[in-house]
């Protein structure tokens, strides 16, 4: 896998696939790039597709263990990437990734990102600074008794973040070695999930994104995710909403042509 340097000596991995205009996808937590394994043959015709390993994930060096700030430092490191491509970028995040994804576009030079496609995006600070306390009070209560628990490496703990938004017993029907990733990784899970709550965007800087964004969500997936894309049409000038049928939260998987037709529009 290619390798990009980062400041201090770090570095960020990535997979560089296909010709045409640059397209950066960023995954969920837990992941790495290979969660666009399925989406990427769709879109490496039309597009170069550059998916990112995040910090931490897969061979990229992490960034501290601290959830404040967590998702912007990840985007800083995203959008170094977006701006050593030369052209405007196509910005595309799944879940956790969306998260990183906005932090990266908030953070781009102008010119950078042409266009920002968000699946699921768990970011919940869009609840926050619009203030909707009927859907983020009862998830921030549900997820931090989830990444507590998950901090001090309770055993399958991880189910609790699963079937939240996969459905109530999604985790256990999940393959033997898919259920081991997700509970050997679920500390670091914690992590980035308190880091969604945590998140540092104001106001103002979602109001001056002026480039169109495309939030998807499944409709299948709980209401939440809708709640959260209510909110981003709300603090984004330029945002739309659109579901796509039959999908949840693992659309990459379940629905890797749609979910490749919504970046590539």
């Amino acid at each position: 896998m290619p390798t990009f340097d980062l400041p201090q000596g770090k570095k960020l991995t990535y997979r560089d696939e296909g010709e045409g205009a640059p397209l950066l996808l960023v995954h969920g937590s837990p992941g790495d790039s290979r969660s666009w394994a399925r989406v990427a043959p769709h879109l490496r015709d039309r597009f170069r597709v550059l998916a990112v390993d995040l910090p931490g994930y897969g061979g990229s060096d992490g960034v501290p263990d601290e959830p404040v700030g967590r998702a912007a430092l990840m985007g800083a490191a995203v959008v170094r990437l977006a701006e050593s491509c030369g052209q405007p970028v196509r910005l595309a995040g799944h879940s956790y990734g969306g998260v990183v994804a906005l932090q990266a576009a908030l953070q781009a030079t102008t010119g950078t990102v042409e266009r920002l496609v968000l699946f699921e995006p768990v970011f919940f600070r869009a609840l926050q600074l619009t203030n909707d306390k009927s859907a983020l009070d009862p998830a921030t209560a549900h997820f931090e008794n989830y990444a507590s628990r998950a901090a001090v490496g309770e055993p399958a703990v991880v189910r609790l973040m699963v079937d939240y938004w996969f459905g109530e017993g999604a985790f256990a029907r999940m393959p033997e070695p898919v259920r081991g990733y997700l509970e050997a990784n679920a500390p670091r899970n914690a992590l980035d999930v308190r880091s969604s709550f945590n998140d540092t965007a104001t106001a103002e800087q979602l109001r001056a994104l002026d480039h169109p964004v495309l939030v998807a969500y499944g409709d299948r997936s709980p209401e939440i995710v809708q709640a959260i894309g209510r909110g981003l049409l709300k603090l984004l000038p330029n945002a739309r909403m659109e579901a796509l049928a039959g999908a949840n939260h693992g659309m990459l998987d379940s629905h890797p042509e749609a979910v490749a037709r919504l970046i590539a529009s």
